[in-house]
């Protein structure tokens, strides 16, 4: 069983490093392997951030789970950047899910690289209860992740 939670990041931020790596054509939203981490607590927003290991060392705070990989990326005719259904299994009993960070990801979690911070979502937070948590974005309105 999988509880969802929608999604409507309008307010979402863009990491520094992704944003110029979109400007440069070096992020291509198709073609780039992505996880959605799950945190608690307070949200923390530092655009200079880049990987998971450089807010882990900053906050002290560990990821409350890491989705399975993202399969389905697209580009919506204005330039919306979207996803498929994203999954996070096995959430543990405890803080709430109150943030996201979309990343490239890489070989280790510490090493993926930040690229959207999201703090609002309907459904947010999210009182985990030891069941997948299943983000299921809203498109009906062209919204997506974010549009450069």
């Amino acid at each position: 069983m999988a509880l969802s939670a929608g999604v409507e990041p309008l307010s979402s931020e863009l990491y520094n490093n992704a944003a110029r790596e979109l400007a440069l054509g070096q992020l291509i939203w198709p073609d780039t392997e992505l996880v959605l981490v799950a945190w608690g607590f307070e949200p923390v927003f530092n655009p200079a951030h880049a990987t998971i290991a450089d807010l882990r060392t900053a906050t002290g705070l560990t990821e409350l789970g890491i989705s399975l990989p993202i399969t389905d990326s697209s580009v919506a005719v204005d330039g919306t950047c979207q996803t498929n259904q994203v999954v996070i299994p096995n959430i543990p009993i405890g803080p709430d899910v109150t943030w996201f960070t979309l990343c490239r990801a890489r070989a280790t979690i510490e090493l993926a690289e930040l690229i959207l911070f999201v703090d609002e979502a309907i459904e947010l937070p999210f009182v985990p209860n030891g069941l997948d948590l299943v983000i299921q974005p809203d498109w009906t309105l062209n919204r997506g992740w974010f549009r450069p």
